[in-house]
């Protein structure tokens, strides 16, 4: 199987490229603006010519999607370029795998649902409802990937780990330095840990399930409490972390109050399980 993952130096990325290749997997991967060792081809995937022609070089039999413009207020406030990445180069990605009959695998959000306490964990059937920008886009990407033939989109949530920066490495250099962090205490999700994602795609494209499968982890909790969760169990003082409201806090672009999900239609699919945060702390 050749496989080709876009946004090859990303935190899903990363991952998934390292473990394809444990699994004799004949992994290539693009960057963006930061090459690694890993990575061979950059693509800017708004670039509907370079899109193809990269993916047509690679000839894959696997698309992985992980590349996206993700900072949920800048999307708000940047909304031209977030539609561009996020849904205008999505399409131009899944015309291109189509073409060369790959399977793509695009990564989603939780973000495309509404948040509401009374709805989760929100299944691969309930409704669409983003609050903000960011959610809108992504969920117009999903659209935009069924282009392909073949294809399957997973939603993940609040995704961490150590391949490069995120919420977790953030929180956790802040504690490293002694430094007290406010986190929001009103905002709870199913955090995903990177290198379970990266498995699961792996083992999606090696079994070639497609259609729509949440891809989170399996525990539903705030930010906060993943936070303290976090701190506890790689030995950081957890009086460190202060609880703060969404509304104190004050975020650029809506958040959804608890867009939790229900990953067991993929789980009841994979040999592989998702961590919990205190068990994927350890590993941090």
């Amino acid at each position: 199987m050749r496989m080709l993952v876009i946004g090859g130096s990303g935190l899903v990325g990363t991952n998934i490229v390292e473990i394809g290749r444990k699994n004799d997997i004949d992994v290539h991967a693009t960057y963006h603006t930061n090459q690694t060792p890993q990575t061979e081809f950059q693509l800017d995937k708004t670039d509907t010519e370079q899109t193809r022609d990269v993916i047509s070089e690679v000839d894959p039999d696997v698309v992985i999607d992980t590349a996206a413009f993700h900072a949920v207020d800048d999307c708000e406030n940047e909304q031209d370029k977030a539609w561009i990445h996020n849904a205008t180069g999505t399409r131009n990605v899944a015309v291109a795998a189509d073409s060369v009959d790959a399977h793509l695998v695009y990564l989603s959000t939780d973000y495309v649902f509404a948040g509401e306490p009374t709805e989760t964990p929100y299944s691969e059937s309930d409704r669409i409802a983003p609050v903000n920008y960011y959610g809108e886009t992504k969920y117009a990407a999903e659209q935009a990937a069924k282009i392909a033939d073949d294809v399957t989109v997973l939603r993940p949530s609040v995704i961490y780990g150590n391949a490069s920066e995120n919420f977790a490495t953030w929180a956790l250099s802040e504690l490293e330095a002694g430094n007290e962090i406010e986190i929001v205490n009103d905002q709870t999700s199913t955090p995903t840990y990177a290198p379970d994602l990266a498995q699961a795609c792996v083992e999606i494209v090696t079994k070639k399930l497609t259609g729509l499968y949440h891809a989170a982890g399996p525990t539903s909790v705030s930010r906060y409490e993943f936070t303290r969760t976090l701190a506890t169990e790689c030995g950081y003082d957890t009086d460190l972390v202060r609880p703060i409201s969404t509304e104190e806090f004050g975020q650029e672009a809506p958040r959804p109050t608890d867009s939790s999900l229900d990953s067991t239609r993929l789980y009841d699919k994979l040999a592989h399980k998702f961590k919990t945060p205190d068990e994927a702390a350890k590993l941090l």
